[in-house]
């Protein structure tokens, strides 16, 4: 009797087991396959190890591509007030500098600066030079020497300064820096200023004659 009791006990656990792993595996080929965010993985097919745009962490930390080619000014910036004349300095990144009596340098060229100008719409035009002791219009610097610094000598007023590499015939790279605007709070006295405040000056009056006895 133990032993039929047994035996049905058995067969109805092994029923029951049955049902359940059939039901599951129903279950299983009736729900969707989990969707696979294709933004999880790089461009191999490799995971990341985080995604914040679809851009993995080595690419996020990278601080510039390779090849960018950049020019600034590092010592001088957006809204700053200066004496004149001033020292300002000036850096390219993945272009190399060469002095124009260099010749055809292939990925090097010098530093221009525009001053109170916008860029050049000719792209094949060489950059223009100011008339020679030019004080008052200042519109382009060149440094074809191969100058990082120079000494600009503004008017007192708010200036656009603009820096813009050039292969050496002046040619533009359009390799420019963002256009920054400073003041310039005072400058120092010039000759011309000089000679100019003296023409302006009233002329001394002769002595008057005697008076007549």
């Amino acid at each position: 009797m133990y032993i039929i009791k047994t035996g049905i006990l058995f067969s109805l656990a092994m029923s029951t087991g049955a049902a359940l792993a059939q039901g599951a595996d129903k279950a299983a080929k009736a729900a969707p396959a989990a969707a696979i965010n294709p933004a999880q993985f790089d461009s191999s097919g490799n995971p990341m190890d985080s995604v914040i745009g679809g851009v993995s962490a080595l690419d996020r930390t990278r601080p510039f591509k390779p090849g960018e080619k950049l020019v600034y000014f590092v010592n001088i910036k957006d809204g700053d007030k200066v004496r004149s004349p001033f020292r300002v300095a000036f850096v390219v990144s993945g272009m190399g500098i060469s002095p124009v009596k260099a010749g055809a340098q292939e990925g090097t060229g010098h530093h221009h600066i525009l001053i109170d100008t916008p860029m050049p719409v000719d792209i094949k035009k060489p950059l223009p030079f100011d008339a020679p002791g030019e004080y008052k219009n200042q519109r382009y610097k060149h440094f074809g020497g191969g100058e990082t610094e120079a000494v600009l000598d503004l008017p007192v007023g708010k200036h656009t300064l603009r820096l813009l590499f050039a292969d050496h015939t002046h040619v533009p790279y359009y390799v420019a820096s963002n256009q920054i605007t400073i003041e310039v709070i005072s400058a120092a006295p010039r000759d011309d200023d000089k000679k100019a405040d003296a023409s302006k000056a009233p002329a001394a009056k002769a002595p008057a004659a005697a008076a007549k006895k």
